[in-house]
């Protein structure tokens, strides 16, 4: 769906009646080179509840936090920002003002926050599409912007690179827009105060219905699993992939990554060896409050015998499976 701005005037006819017109506005593409639920994923939409100590994404659930005023598209680690996704311009415009230079780290303390104070977009630019619309690109990767301020760059035309710049949790790109100084949310269409949409409405995203669709709704998703040579650091998991068992590791853990988990979900994980035999499994307890993003693991000390393993991850909510995900792996 097109989002279009309606322009009205006064009509001069004896009935004085008000006609108005649809101006043509824009569409946008992805800010990323990347296939959505595959290597990239929205961990986190805008907050459309501007309620102090209230908090809600666009489709009024909680894959957001208090006061972001943005939408993240993330990458799973910094191995990914080493290799190179880039970031692309997702409509036509011209560059107002940028900004590069600031290290990638991922924040996990306060003396990080504390680095970035006053940075916390990090590298990034902001884009003129006319109409009153601009866009804001952050947490780009050191040195890697593309454009200049004064420069026109075309819809798709690159950027820079999905960085962890600034006040960034994980790697990703993080998208503002606003209209003539108000931010809109892309994923409805109008601005944070107007709230989230309840199940009937559809709003006039700003994104192409393709890529609508593809967002999803903020459901809970599986968004990496494997077999590894020993245990999985969750705080790890976005600095680069836990390395795979090999028959000569210590030992076999199947895994699973896991982002927007509600209250009171269990996540489950077992793990089956090549002779058709469940070797460990991990049901935990109910989570005791929402998640941005978990991990879970289970397994077996010693060394694996070679063979083909299978690991299955899930999500069960109420009683029942929500989110499930199961590959093969070979040890050799």
């Amino acid at each position: 769906m097109r989002h279009t701005v309606l322009t009205c005037a006064i009509g001069t006819s004896a009935l004085g009646l008000l006609s108005c017109a649809s101006a043509s506005a824009i569409e946008l593409g992805l800010p990323a080179e990347c296939s959505l639920g595959k290597d990239c994923f929205v961990q986190q939409f805008a907050d459309d509840d501007t309620r102090a100590g209230k908090e809600a994404d666009p489709f009024c659930g909680s894959a957001t936090y208090g006061g972001h005023d943005g939408t993240d598209f993330r990458v799973l680690s910094l191995a990914d920002v080493k290799r190179g996704v880039p970031v692309v311009a997702v409509a036509d415009g011209t560059v107002l003002r940028a900004r590069d230079g600031e290290p990638d780290r991922l924040v996990v303390s306060e003396a990080d926050r504390a680095a970035v104070a006053n940075k916390e977009c990090g590298n990034g630019m902001v884009v003129d599409l006319g109409g009153g619309y601009e866009v804001q690109y952050c947490h780009m990767r050191q040195g890697s912007l593309a454009v200049k301020p004064g420069e026109a760059v075309k819809r798709g035309q690159k950027l820079g690179d999905v960085g962890a710049s600034g006040m960034a949790a994980f790697p990703h790109v993080h998208l503002t827009v606003r209209l003539n100084g108000k931010t809109i949310d892309p994923a409805t269409g109008r601005e944070l105060a107007a709230g989230c949409l309840n199940s009937a409405e559809t709003g006039e995203p700003l994104f192409s219905p393709d890529i609508m669709a593809a967002l999803g709704r903020g459901e809970t998703q599986v968004i990496a699993l494997g077999l590894a040579g020993g245990p999985i650091e969750h705080g790890l998991l976005s600095v680069e992939p836990p390395p795979a068992a090999t028959a000569g590791s210590p030992a076999f853990v199947g895994w699973g990554w896991f982002i927007n988990l509600h209250q009171g979900d269990r996540v489950v994980v077992s793990l089956t060896g090549p002779d058709g035999q469940e070797v460990a499994a991990n049901r935990s307890d109910p989570l005791d409050r929402t998640k941005a993003d978990y991990s879970a693991f289970a397994g077996k000390r010693g060394a694996p015998t070679p063979g083909t393993y299978k690991v299955r991850v899930g999500i069960e909510r109420d009683g029942a499976m929500v989110v499930e995900r199961t590959e093969t792996y070979e040890v050799k």
